[in-house]
C-alpha cells in the first residue's frame, strides 16, 4: 500500500519560522513555570512554614506518645515526683523539724 503524503512534510519558510516562535514561547512558558516553582521552594517564608508544618506534625507524635507512656506509668511517675520534691526540699523539712524539736523541749533555767 502507498500513501499519497511525501515522505517528508513541505514546510514554508514563513511556516518554520512560525513554528519556531510556538515552539520557543511553549519553552519560555515551561522556563517560566519552573522557576517560580523554584522561587516558591527557595521563599525564606516558604521555607519556615514548611518547616513548623513539619516539626508540629512530630511534635504532636512525640506529645501523644509521652501522655500514653505517662497514664500507663502514673503511680511511678507520682512517686518519682515526690522522691523529687522531699529531695529538693529536704533542707526545708530538716530546719522545720528541728524547731519544732525545740520548741517542745522545756525552757530550763540553769540552777547552778
Amino acid at each position: 500500500m502507498t500513501t499519497i503524503l511525501p515522505k517528508e512534510p513541505v514546510v514554508t519558510d514563513r511556516e518554520s519560522v512560525i513554528l519556531s516562535n510556538a515552539e520557543r514561547r511553549n519553552l519560555r512558558r515551561k522556563l517560566k513555570g519552573s522557576v517560580e516553582v523554584a522561587q516558591d521552594v527557595l521563599n525564606p517564608r516558604n521555607q519556615l512554614r514548611r518547616f513548623v508544618e513539619r516539626n508540629t506534625a512530630k511534635a504532636r507524635d512525640v506529645a501523644g506518645n509521652a501522655a500514653q507512656v505517662a497514664k500507663k506509668n502514673a503511680p511511678l511517675i507520682g512517686a518519682i515526683g515526690l522522691g523529687a520534691i522531699l529531695f529538693a526540699a529536704r533542707r526545708p523539712i530538716s530546719n522545720w523539724i528541728s524547731r519544732l524539736r525545740k520548741s517542745k523541749t522545756p525552757n530550763t533555767p540553769n540552777g547552778d
